[in-house]
C-alpha cells in the first residue's frame, strides 16, 4: 500500500457492516444484479461407529451431530477424534452422567472429577450438539446454546500441544464407539450450499 497500513490492512480487516453499488457519478455503470448464496437446511446422515470421514469445511462447519440418551445408564459417554493430517489427533469427550469434559492435549482426562464441566445443557433424551473453534478458544453448543467455551490460555499442556494442534488444518474426524461406556452419536449433520 501507498498509505500506512493502518489506514490499508486496518480499514479492510474491519468488520464489513454494508456495502452499495454506486451511481450517482459520473461515467458509472452500476451492475444490474447482485447474487446471495442460499443454504439448504441441514442434511442427516447416519453415524458409522469409528469410520474416519473426511472433513469438508463448507459443509461441516460447525460439526454439528445428534446424541440420544441410552437407557443403559453406564453407556453416557460421548467421543469424538479430530485428525489433523496423518500425524495428529486431538479429542473431545463429555459424559451425560456428570456432564464432565475432556478436551485432549488441553485439559486433564478425567470426565468424574467435575474440574471441567459442560453448564446449562438442555433436557434430553435427543439433542443436538455444535463443535467449533478458533485460534484462541474451543465451543461446545446444545440444542443452540453454548455450553463449553474453553480458552486455550488455560491449557494444562504447552501452548503448542494445545492450541497448536486444534489450529492445524483440520481433515478427518471420527465418532469413536470401541471403547466401554461409549453411546456413539446416531446422526451427523452437513448442509447443501445451492448449485454446487
Amino acid at each position: 500500500a501507498i498509505f500506512p497500513d493502518n489506514d490499508c490492512r486496518g480499514l479492510y480487516t474491519r468488520t464489513l457492516t454494508q456495502f452499495e453499488f454506486n451511481g450517482d457519478r459520473e461515467g458509472i455503470n452500476p451492475p444490474e444484479a447482485f447474487y446471495t448464496r442460499r443454504i439448504k437446511k441441514w442434511k442427516g446422515n447416519n453415524v458409522v461407529p469409528d469410520k474416519k470421514y473426511d472433513y469438508d469445511n463448507k459443509t461441516m462447519t460447525p460439526i454439528r451431530f445428534k446424541t440420544v440418551t441410552n437407557p443403559d445408564p453406564s453407556l453416557s459417554e460421548t467421543w469424538l477424534t479430530f485428525y489433523f493430517g496423518q500425524w495428529y489427533w486431538g479429542q473431545l469427550r463429555f459424559s451425560e452422567t456428570t456432564w464432565g469434559v475432556e478436551l485432549y492435549a488441553c485439559t486433564d482426562n478425567k470426565l468424574y472429577d467435575n474440574n471441567n464441566t459442560l453448564t446449562g445443557v438442555p433436557d434430553g433424551p435427543k439433542r443436538i450438539w455444535e463443535v467449533y473453534w478458533d485460534n484462541d478458544h474451543f465451543y461446545l453448543d446444545c440444542n443452540g446454546n453454548n455450553v463449553w467455551t474453553y480458552s486455550f490460555n488455560d491449557a494444562i499442556f504447552p501452548d503448542h500441544d494445545c492450541r497448536g494442534l486444534y489450529t492445524r488444518t483440520l481433515t478427518q474426524f471420527e465418532f469413536n464407539g470401541d471403547r466401554q461406556g461409549i453411546n456413539p452419536p446416531k446422526t451427523f449433520y452437513t448442509r447443501k450450499i445451492w448449485g454446487q
